[in-house]
């Protein structure tokens, strides 16, 4: 490596719902050696991502498959997030240090766990008090459907559809 010279290093990196950096892979790269990228790979692999970024991630939703090409199919991904570069110039060498985040599969499966029993305990509930009421029979009849809010809550980003299946017989300001 010569003085002045410029060196890119593209990098995927997996991040597990807790923040944690699991898999990082060296997507492109012009550097000559290994044992660069070997040492950026560790550095990335020691950093965790704040929690709240990770949720956004996860929260946008997957990627389609064409778009997983960078990283292979080992693991179904789920969002990406493009860090600001990372430059570091030593002894008149530049290097720029690309990463992309990608939520890992296993952290996209707990969140929907997660929620899966959320809406599953609020089916129950709605199932133990399946009656509308008074104020809310003219729109959705007599009963609540229940089915329908589960299949809606674990689909929707909102939540249980309290106004489809209120949890309580007060009406909602």
């Amino acid at each position: 490596m010569k003085e002045g010279m410029y060196y890119a290093i593209l990098v995927d990196a997996d991040v597990a719902e807790s923040g944690h950096v699991g898999r990082v892979k060296v997507r492109d790269s012009d550097v000559a050696g290994q044992g660069i990228e070997s040492c950026m790979l560790d550095a990335l692999r020691a950093m965790q991502v704040p929690r709240h970024i990770v949720q956004r991630m996860i929260a946008s939703g997957t990627v389609s498959p064409g778009s997983r090409g960078a990283v292979g199919n080992v693991l179904v991904v789920g969002a990406a997030v493009n860090l600001v570069p990372i430059v570091i110039v030593a002894a008149g060498v530049t290097f720029i240090v690309a990463v992309t985040l990608h939520v890992a599969e296993e952290a996209v499966e707990a969140i929907s766990k997660k929620k899966e029993s959320e809406c599953m305990k609020l089916q129950v509930e709605c199932l133990e008090s399946p009656y509308q009421p008074d104020w809310n029979r003219e729109i959705y009849g007599g009963k609540k459907d229940c089915l329908s809010c589960y299949i809606r809550c674990k689909r929707e980003k909102s939540g249980w559809p309290d106004q489809m299946c209120p949890r309580s017989n007060e009406r909602p300001n």
